[in-house]
């Protein structure tokens, strides 16, 4: 029965809470948060007013202000012999008005508290007055939200009557004892909860069904939402799947392209760098080569000053000597002249010794003419020799001559080809 007792109890909080959630009617209380009294005591002059907007606070001003308070009030109502205990809760925000606080002047300082004090006896009358006129058992079925209501509704008229501000909020817990332990005064709310515990617990049973039905339904929408998901997980994977197996095929491919880019940047860079080395060994050897082939043109150059000056130097020597071999022919051509000269005078002599002789006798002029004719014969003889040797002398003479002329058309080819070449070294 205790199990019973505590269903009902959680129904009547239940059923109290959704009648006052479905309440329209709200106390609207008026509060002000800045409200405050100011006292003004100059010499014998004292006064009394709200604290206007643009106030200056000057020394013989003193400021209460009649602040927000929360009130908390707790009880526990025992009904129908004890079998019923109704727990009681009050919340109460009030604030104090103008003329509240001008009717108690002298307690500004401590006016919440005494609102406390003043009233906690009649706030706690007017609820227990409601509760015990609950004389039979059809609250059971209604709930206690109209009480809740009710009472909140007094407290606030008796507050307001008082001059007071207020808003309660008011909620009322019920709980019933065990029926065998229970003397009960009037039968009908015995009835009325046996018959509430009857029917919640009917409720309760159809409400269970209908959530286990609902919750069957649920988990069987739910596996269906869970295949459905399964399903479309595994589709979702699938596409996934392919999805990344296509990127990695775009990425393969994107990677061999890249790598086959590189390889033709790498491959061009090692063309270039294989041509620039290449440019650079050519510059080099033909540097190179300049360098030998100048080298090898100042040493032929020099070659060619030596021989030239060896030719000029054999060319002196040779004209000199050819200048003495002139002179000496010169002498001999002279000698030879002389020589000639005294043969043909010699021949005229003996000319005319033979015309003289011509009268002599014949044996001794014969003989004397043949010995005069061998002698001039001999002497012919060797003045011939004497010519032939000349002779000689003037071919070996045109022999020279005739070198000197090649030699000095030698020097001449080869001053014009160095005439020639100084205009190419200075191309180079």
């Amino acid at each position: 029965m205790s199990n019973t007792t505590t269903e009902i109890d959680d129904w009547l909080i239940s059923f109290g809470v959704n009648e006052s959630n479905t309440n329209d009617d709200i106390w609207e209380p008026g509060f002000e948060v800045d409200r405050q009294i100011v006292y003004s005591k100059f010499g014998s002059y004292s006064k009394v007013f709200l604290r206007p907007e643009n106030f200056v606070k000057r020394f013989y001003h003193t400021v209460y202000p009649l602040s927000i308070e929360e009130w908390k009030c707790i009880d526990r109502v025992d009904l129908y012999e004890g079998f019923c205990t109704i727990d009681v809760s009050l919340d109460v925000r009030f604030q104090a008005t103008y003329q509240y606080a001008i009717s108690n002047i002298e307690l500004l300082s401590e006016l919440n508290e005494h609102i406390k004090e003043a009233y906690y006896a009649a706030v706690l009358d007017i609820v227990n007055r409601e509760l015990l006129n609950l004389s039979d058992g059809s609250w059971i079925h209604g709930g206690l939200a109209p009480i809740e209501k009710r009472i909140c509704s007094t407290i606030n008229e008796m507050l307001i009557l008082q001059k007071i501000q207020s808003q309660v909020i008011c909620k009322l817990k019920p709980s019933f004892e065990e029926f065998p332990n229970v003397q009960f005064a009037k039968e009908n709310v015995y009835l009325s909860v046996l018959k509430k515990s009857f029917e919640f617990s009917e409720q309760q049973k159809e409400e269970l069904f209908r959530q286990q039905q609902e919750e069957d339904k649920q988990s069987i929408e739910h596996k269906r939402l869970q295949l459905e998901q399964l399903n479309e997980k595994a589709k979702v994977d699938r596409q996934r799947l392919a999805l990344k197996a296509e990127n990695n095929k775009l990425l393969l491919k994107e990677q061999e392209q890249h790598q086959h880019e590189q390889f033709e940047i790498k491959k061009r860079l090692h063309a270039e760098k294989v041509k620039h080395s290449n440019n650079l060994k050519k510059m080099t050897l033909l540097s190179e080569l300049e360098e030998k082939e100048t080298y090898q043109v100042k040493v032929r150059e020099k070659e060619e000053l030596d021989k030239i000056e060896l030719i000029a130097h054999e060319t002196k020597l040779k004209e000199k000597e050819l200048e003495a071999k002139i002179e000496e022919f010169e002498k001999e051509q002279a000698r030879w002249r002389e020589t000639k000269s005294k043969i043909h005078a010699e021949e005229l002599e003996l000319k005319q010794q033979q015309k003289s002789l011509e009268f002599d006798s014949d044996v001794n002029a014969k003989k004397r003419f043949e010995l005069r004719r061998l002698a001039m014969q001999k002497e012919s003889f060797s003045v011939r020799k004497k010519a032939d040797v000349y002779l000689k002398r003037d071919i070996e003479l045109l022999e020279l001559e005739k070198q000197q002329l090649v030699l000095q058309k030698t020097i001449k080819e080869y001053k014009n080809k160095e005439g020639s070449q100084e205009p190419d070294l200075l191309n180079r």
